[in-house]
C-alpha cells in the first residue's frame, strides 16, 4: 500500500484529507516571536484576522526532521509500505529538502519515501497531491504515481489578484517605487505561479477588471481537471461566488473548493487577494 503525506501549506481540505488518507504536516508560522503550528495551533481565521496588525511579516519554517520522521513511521504503522511525500516548490522553502533528510534517515527502519517537489503552493500543490492519493488509493504502484504527479506539474496554473502591493513590498517581492506608485494608482496586479516561478503576468485599475481577467485567463485553458477559488481575508463573498458561477462551465460548482490560503502565500500578497488554482491542458 502507497500512502501519500504532504505539508499543510498545500491547503488540501480537511474533508478530502480524510478521504483519502492523506498525512499531513504542519508547517511552522512565526508571528512577532511566537511560532505556531499550521491549522494545529494558528487557524487561518486567526491569522488573517490580525494580518494587518503584525509588527513584522509573518514567517514560515520547514518542520524539524524528527516530524516528518514521526510522519512516515505513522504511515508504515497504518501499513503503508511505501510513502510518497509532496510538498510545495524548493525556491519557496526548504521543506523538501527537510523531507529528504527525514526519508535518508528512515531507510534504515525499512520505510522507503519518495519526495516529490511540487513546484506550486497551495491546491496547486494540492491538486497534485489529491490526485497521487487518488491512484494510490486504488492500488497504483509508487513509480506509476511519481511519473503520473511529475507529468501533471506542468499543468498546474496560480492566478492571483493583488489587491494591494504594500504586502509585496513589505517581503521584499515588489520594490518600494512600485509598490508606492501602485498603491496610489490603486493598481491591481495579477499574479501567475506556474513551474515553481511567480510572475507578474498583468495590471489593471480596478477590482472587477481583476475579477474579469481571473476568469479570461481560466478559460484559456482545456479540459480542466481541478478547480479552485482561492482567498485570503474573509469579506469576499460575492467576489468567490462571481469566480465559481463563471466557472462552472469548466468544473462543476460541487466540484470546486473555495480554500482560505495557506498563511505561507497570505503573508505576501496580503488581505483581500484573490484568485484560482488549476489543473488543466496548458
Amino acid at each position: 500500500m502507497v500512502k501519500i503525506v504532504t505539508d499543510s501549506t498545500s491547503d488540501v481540505p480537511l474533508d478530502a484529507a480524510r478521504e483519502l488518507d492523506i498525512g499531513m504536516v504542519p508547517v511552522i508560522v512565526e508571528i512577532d516571536g511566537t511560532s505556531y503550528l499550521d491549522g494545529v495551533t494558528l487557524s487561518r481565521q486567526q491569522f488573517y484576522r490580525h494580518l494587518d496588525a503584525y509588527r513584522e511579516i509573518p514567517r514560515t519554517a520547514a518542520p524539524s526532521v524528527d516530524v516528518f520522521k514521526s510522519a512516515y513511521r505513522a504511515a508504515k504503522a497504518t501499513g503503508a509500505s511505501e510513502v510518497i511525500s509532496i510538498h510545495l516548490n524548493r525556491r519557496f522553502s526548504v521543506l523538501p529538502e527537510v523531507a529528504g533528510m527525514a526519508a535518508h534517515e528512515v531507510a534504515d527502519e525499512g520505510i522507503h519515501v519518495s519526495i516529490v517537489d511540487s513546484e506550486s503552493v497551495t491546491m496547486g500543490l494540492g491538486s497534485l497531491v489529491i490526485r497521487a492519493a487518488q491512484m494510490a488509493q486504488h492500488g497504483s504502484p509508487t513509480d506509476e504515481v511519481v511519473r503520473q504527479i511529475e507529468m501533471l506539474r506542468p499543468h498546474v496554473r496560480i492566478y492571483a489578484v493583488v489587491d494591494t502591493l504594500r504586502y509585496l513590498r513589505r517581503s521584499g517581492r515588489a520594490n518600494a517605487m512600485l509598490a508606492g506608485l501602485g498603491d496610489m494608482l490603486q493598481l491591481k496586479i495579477l499574479l501567475c505561479v506556474r513551474n515553481g516561478l511567480v510572475e507578474q503576468i498583468d495590471r489593471v485599475r480596478t477590482r472587477a477588471r481583476g475579477l474579469s481577467r481571473l476568469v479570461e485567463l481560466a478559460h484559456m485553458h482545456r479540459h480542466v481537471q481541478h478547480l479552485s477559488v482561492l482567498y485570503t481575508t474573509m469579506g469576499q463573498g460575492h467576489d468567490i461566488t462571481m469566480l465559481r458561477e463563471n466557472c462552472t462551465d469548466l468544473v462543476p460548482h460541487n466540484k470546486q473548493y473555495d480554500i482560505q490560503v495557506t498563511p505561507v502565500l497570505g503573508a505576501h500578497v496580503g488581505p483581500m487577494a484573490i484568485g484560482l488554482a488549476m489543473l488543466a491542458d496548458v
